[in-house]
């Protein structure tokens, strides 16, 4: 089932910075793609408003447009970073913002490409907002950015599998609604927007409160500190 998009003035800007991040950086530019259908599909699962559901896919498309600013070398590093890089990677949302701003985006598209990296029990960047801070849309954002990172492959590690990816993130510090609307999305439409397929709106597979509630139990924390599962890039 199609979404008919509320129309945008900023579009044609969206298009142009797009087109810059296929030139310098395609992978970045894809994952956004991404990131956006990801978003734009729960969104419309979970029956959003036609303009919360506009924010999500101009902010998933808009999240990462940061990354332009740090070096290339840190973002195909295949190693751990140094502290230094860290700090490089991390202003990332700082660097995006500053730049929508002057381009004039709306507080509700800034604000996603501002905190998509913070999380529920205050541990994300930059501010160490908690969760009850975050905006929906953010948090929206924020699951799918990770999932697409988990599923597609980085220089430190391979790709995981859509099961693997879900399975983790259910034990995250992120938002149990939003991963409450990533476990329901059928994994075939999952997989066709990472093909770049059309998908249709299919809200019928929830799981239940006892899936839901054995999915979101506490990770182990040493697990974290496994780089092939680093999320936060």
């Amino acid at each position: 089932m199609s979404h008919p998009f509320v129309s945008s003035p900023l579009v044609r800007d969206v298009d142009t910075i797009l087109d810059v991040m296929d030139t310098q950086q395609p992978s970045i530019a894809s994952h956004c793609r991404r990131v956006a259908a990801y978003g734009v599909q729960l969104a419309v699962q979970y029956g959003l408003p036609d303009e919360m559901v506009e924010t999500i896919r101009v902010g998933g498309l808009l999240h990462d447009v940061g990354k332009m600013m740090v070096s290339p070398d840190i973002l195909t590093k295949p190693g751990r970073l140094t502290e230094q890089e860290w700090r490089a990677l991390q202003s990332h949302p700082e660097y995006g913002f500053d730049m929508a701003e002057r381009l004039g985006f709306e507080s509700s598209i800034l604000d996603i490409i501002l905190y998509h990296h913070e999380r529920n029990d205050s541990s994300g960047y930059p501010d160490g907002l908690n969760g009850h801070s975050i905006p929906w849309t953010v948090r929206i954002v924020s699951v799918m950015d990770a999932f697409d990172a988990l599923t597609s492959p980085r220089a430190y590690r391979a790709a995981l599998s859509i099961e693997a990816a879900r399975a983790l993130l259910a034990r995250e510090a992120y938002c149990p609604w939003v991963v409450t609307g990533l476990l329901s999305i059928p994994k075939s439409a999952l997989e066709a927007v990472a093909r770049n397929e059309s998908w249709g709106c299919r809200p019928d597979s929830r799981p239940n409160a006892g899936v839901l509630e054995s999915a979101t139990t506490p990770w182990n924390p040493t697990y974290r500190e496994d780089p092939r599962f680093v999320t936060s890039w």
